[in-house]
C-alpha cells in the first residue's frame, strides 16, 4: 500500500508539471496581472481594419516605419479588392523593396487581370531584382496579356532569374513554348527578339481570345 501511495504521488507531481508547462507555453495564455497576452498594438490594428474593410485606416497604416507592419497593411489592402488598388500603386513606389514586392502582389489579388501600369513599369525598371522577378510573375498568373511587350523586354533583363520567369509568364499567358515553337531557350535574347517580331499579331489573337472567354462567363 506505502508504494503504491508513493506510485501515486509521483504521478500526480508529474501531470502536475506538464500541465504547468502546457499552461506557460500555450500562446494565448494571459499574463500574471491578468487580460490579454501583450501584442504590438500596430499589428493589431492592421487585423482589425482588415476585418472591417477599413481601407483608408490600412492606408495610413502602411506608411508605418517598421517594414513588418507596413507590409502586413498593403496584403490586408489586397484582400479588399479593386477599390485598394490606387492605394497599392502607391506603395508600388515605396522606398523599402519589401512593401514594394508586397504591393505588387497584393495588387495581382485586388485587380484580377486588369492591373496597373504601376505593375508593367515594376517589372521593367524597379531596382530590386525580386521585385522584378515578383512583378513578372504576378503579370503571368494574372493572365494580364495586354502587358506582353513587358515580359519580351523582361527576358532581356539583366538578371537570369528575372529572364526565366518572365518567359515561364509569356508561356502562362500566350500557350508559346519557346523550344518548341521557336527552337530557342527560354531565357534567351534571341527568344525576345523573335518574340517582339511576333508580339503585334499575337497581341490581336489574344485579345480576340480573351473577348471570347469573358463573353462566354457572361452568358446564361
Amino acid at each position: 500500500m506505502a508504494y503504491r501511495g508513493v506510485r501515486l504521488a509521483v504521478l500526480l507531481i508529474i501531470v502536475g508539471v506538464l500541465a504547468t508547462l502546457v499552461v506557460w507555453s500555450a500562446p494565448w495564455r494571459e499574463p500574471l496581472g491578468g487580460g490579454p497576452a501583450p501584442r504590438d498594438p500596430a499589428l493589431a490594428r492592421v487585423e482589425q481594419y482588415r476585418r472591417e474593410g477599413n481601407l483608408e485606416a490600412l492606408a495610413g497604416e502602411a506608411d508605418d516605419p517598421r517594414p513588418e507592419v507596413a507590409t502586413r497593411a498593403v496584403r490586408a489592402m489586397g484582400s479588399l479588392g479593386p477599390a485598394a488598388v490606387p492605394h497599392l500603386e502607391r506603395r508600388i513606389g515605396d522606398a523599402r523593396p519589401e512593401v514594394r514586392e508586397a504591393a505588387v502582389v497584393a495588387c495581382g489579388q485586388a485587380a484580377g487581370d486588369l492591373l496597373p501600369e504601376a505593375v508593367a513599369a515594376a517589372a521593367r525598371t524597379d531596382p530590386s531584382v525580386f521585385v522584378r522577378a515578383t512583378a513578372v510573375s504576378v503579370l503571368g498568373h494574372c493572365k494580364a496579356w495586354r502587358h506582353g511587350d513587358v515580359l519580351i523586354d523582361a527576358m532581356e533583363d539583366p538578371d537570369p532569374a528575372v529572364r526565366a520567369r518572365a518567359a515561364a509568364a509569356f508561356r502562362e499567358i500566350t500557350g508559346v513554348g519557346f523550344d518548341e515553337s521557336l527552337g530557342v531557350a527560354p531565357d534567351s535574347l534571341q527568344a525576345a527578339r523573335e518574340l517582339r517580331a511576333l508580339w503585334p499579331g499575337m497581341r490581336e489573337n489574344l485579345e480576340a481570345y480573351y473577348k471570347r472567354c469573358e463573353a462566354a462567363k457572361g452568358s446564361p
